[in-house]
């Protein structure tokens, strides 16, 4: 498996992760009024930060993993040698460029439908709560979309 999958792998669990979190965090006890709009906004963008936080440390975590494996399997090289071999590894030629970008495409696609979804709820008279649920699940769904529409194309 190449290094572009494996890493399209991990930060596909992390989205899942992340929306998991959100989603027992939303129908758990400890959930804000379902008209708090304030509280709703502050805790999904608590959720984007650790988010975010949580992709940097499962990609550093990930990286380091690949460079002991390697390490591991190349154990008559030095230093420099492991050091060629993921950088090798990292190199991004046109045909992952046009996937990424593929995929990308199907994130936004996502996001677009969100927002649509968000402004016809708002116009079906639904809260203003349930349309923020709806741009952020979307947005979370679109990124692991994307990234599972990414692994399909490798």
């Amino acid at each position: 498996m190449s290094y572009n999958s494996k890493k399209n792998i991990s930060s596909i669990a992390a989205g899942i992760l992340i929306i998991a979190a959100y989603a027992v965090y939303a129908f758990g006890e400890r959930a804000p009024a379902p008209d708090d709009l304030k509280s709703w906004a502050t805790a999904m963008l608590v959720f984007i930060g650790i988010g975010v936080a949580a992709v940097i440390v499962i990609q550093i975590i990930f990286h380091i993993v690949l460079a002991v494996g390697i390490a591991a399997k190349e154990q008559d090289c030095n230093g420099k040698e492991v050091e060629r071999i993921i950088s090798s590894s990292m190199v991004e030629d046109e045909r992952e460029k046009l996937i990424t970008l593929k995929s990308a495409h199907v994130g936004y696609i996502c996001a677009g439908i969100g927002f649509i979804a968000a402004l016809v709820a708002l116009a079906c008279g639904w809260s203003a709560v349930a349309a923020l649920h709806i741009l952020f699940g979307t947005s979370a769904v679109g990124s692991v979309a994307e990234g599972i529409s990414r692994r399909v194309l490798f």
